[in-house]
């Protein structure tokens, strides 16, 4: 199962219960999932999922009183009102009969509380939302039709502190979002807590193992000069030695060369710790400089 399935599964088996957050999720299936005419009066709600028809015939039934009940046509569910007082009834209370704020297809005075708004948006995601396995990557999206709606949902997360883009890919608006955090707080917005605690747990897990990789790869880029530097030093001292003049060194390049011979994986600071006395990694670097440099001349 996707991740998300888990946290639409999740949403559908919360149901709301206060009679304003019901309207607020209507709206945003009235704005994501209904066609409607006016004029004949008559509206149409056409579903893939069956669970999105079932949460509106529920949502009518208990805050209008009318009963309708979901047809089957073909792979979809659909949901008839052609009767034009209830389609009057329920798009004065819940619909949006035209562009009302800033381009915005979302009627304000339904969403001004903020348990609204997650009503508002956790229905949206049912519809059109998709959260990527945080596992591989942080990214959630609302796929919409509508530029007016796509841009309604950016204003409403914006109220929320949650900022948003939109982008547009093959005919629809995507508003979209990449901050790992900024997920957190609209899951925990949408009342999906157990996938917001999956999708914490995941993202500790990645940070906790990415720390761990950065300081394998950053000790092993150590051990790697390390080597690298003990091989030159070693050639150099094996030249000097060579060429008879290691007898020419001080006593002190000449202990410090023996310990490099004896320990050619130690670093400077463990070099300089066998010392006697003891040097600091920065002395046993000057004193190798020395020996290389007196290999290397002529």
């Amino acid at each position: 199962m996707s991740y998300t399935s888990e946290i639409k599964d999740e949403i559908f088996e919360n149901p709301t219960v206060s009679t304003h957050c019901r309207l607020a999720e209507l709206s945003a299936y009235i704005n994501t999932l209904c066609v409607a005419d006016t004029s004949a009066r008559e509206m149409l709600f056409v579903c893939d999922d069956k669970r999105n028809a079932d949460r509106i015939k529920k949502l009518i039934g208990d805050l209008f009183g009318y009963e309708y009940t979901p047809e089957k046509i073909r792979e979809t569910y659909v949901i008839r009102i052609d009767e034009g007082e209830a389609v009057m009834r329920i798009l004065s209370l819940a619909g949006s009969f035209s562009r009302l704020e800033n381009d915005s297809s979302i009627n304000p005075s339904l969403i001004k509380r903020n348990c609204c708004k997650g009503a508002y948006l956790r229905t949206a995601f049912l519809v059109n939302g998709f959260v990527t396995d945080p596992s591989k990557n942080y990214h959630m999206e609302f796929s919409e039709k509508e530029y007016a709606h796509a841009y309604g949902l950016k204003q409403l997360m914006a109220g929320l502190g949650i900022y948003a883009g939109i982008t547009e890919r093959k005919n629809r608006f995507v508003v979209y979002i990449k901050d790992s955090e900024q997920i957190s707080d609209l899951l925990r917005i949408m009342s999906a807590p157990l996938s917001l605690l999956k999708f914490e747990n995941i993202k500790i897990y990645k940070e906790v193992r990415n720390n761990i990789n950065r300081k394998i790869n950053c000790e092993m880029s150590n051990m790697q000069k390390t080597i690298s530097a003990s091989v030159r030093e070693k050639n150099a001292i094996e030249l000097l030695i060579k060429k008879d003049r290691y007898r020419d060194l001080s006593p002190k390049l000449k202990e410090t060369a023996e310990l490099r011979l004896e320990n050619p994986d130690l670093s400077y600071q463990e070099l300089g710790a066998l010392l006697n006395p003891p040097l600091g990694k920065s002395g046993v670097y000057h004193r190798l400089q020395k020996i290389i440099k007196e290999s290397l001349r002529d």
